[in-house]
């Protein structure tokens, strides 16, 4: 199994341009880590570690991410020996779908979190073991001090995140850790559910993206990623799902999309959505 080391997913974001290559699948030890690794489909899903934040309590929060080197195929990859963390005295709500390589903000950021206790030492770990395409990778997560986060707002780029609500008199969340809405979305197959959330922030205007985080069939959205006016009304968007069972939605939102390159400021929302026939 190889670990990903942060020169590697520096060389990765990095890339300035997509391969136009085949599909034909590229075992990670024989690779050269440009532009060039990234293809339509068959390839695997980099796991990755954008750093922690410490909390108000003492604990500290460990973000993961990852990088899909595919710029058309979504993977499934189910929990258990493919995807896990592992320690098992931690819990994590572990995606299990990972959508292609965005076009522009590269990789996805910060779409699950990891708290760890006060007395975690800078010499202790985090592992997100990830299997795809014949590959095994895994990535370390550590309070090391030159991995810490600005969150939720960031002093030096005057960046904060956007303050969040999923019901109109529910409570309000800034940043990665992000905020659940605390009762399940319920809906049937093939029939559009409404999701919603209020978003506030100092900017006239942010951006708000949607992604499926875990579930057993296909979601469509009725829009992905957009700006939005920030006011007292909610964004809305409508989902549409393919087959029965439990999902969650991802949603995130940041002042502009070019901000998440600077690893601040945005915020998480969860959905968790019941679908019936």
């Amino acid at each position: 199994m190889q670990v990903l080391t942060r020169s590697v997913v520096f060389l990765l974001l990095t890339a300035l341009a997509l391969s136009s290559a085949s599909a034909q699948q590229i075992q990670l030890s024989q690779q050269t880590w440009s532009a060039d690794v990234i293809r339509p489909r068959g390839q695997p899903v980099i796991p990755l570690f954008d750093g922690w934040f410490p909390n108000d309590d003492g604990t500290r929060s460990l973000c993961f991410s990852y990088f899909n080197l595919n710029t058309e195929q979504s993977l499934t990859i189910l929990l258990g020996t493919d995807n896990h963390l592992g320690d098992d005295r931690f819990a994590a709500l572990l995606p299990t779908h990972f959508d292609p390589l965005p076009p522009r903000y590269r990789h996805k950021f910060c779409v699950f979190t990891v708290t760890v206790p006060a007395d975690f030492s800078v010499d202790e770990t985090v592992v997100w073991h990830l299997r795809s395409a014949g590959q095994s990778l895994k990535i370390p997560g550590h309070i090391l001090p030159a991995f810490v986060l600005d969150e939720p707002a960031s002093g030096g780029r005057g960046n904060i995140a956007p303050l969040v609500k999923v019901s109109m008199n529910g409570a309000a969340v800034r940043g990665r850790k992000g905020i659940h809405k605390d009762s399940s979305v319920m809906g049937h197959i093939g029939q559009p559910v409404d999701l919603s959330a209020w978003i506030e922030h100092p900017d006239d205007e942010v951006w708000v993206g949607w992604a499926k985080h875990s579930g057993p069939g296909e979601v469509t959205f009725s829009e992905l990623e957009y700006t939005i006016q920030t006011s007292a009304e909610p964004t809305e968007v409508q989902a549409t799902f393919s087959e029965a069972g439990s999902y969650v939605i991802r949603m995130q939102t940041i002042n502009s999309v070019a901000a998440f390159e600077f690893y601040c400021c945005h915020t998480n929302a969860y959905f968790e959505v019941e679908i019936s026939e």
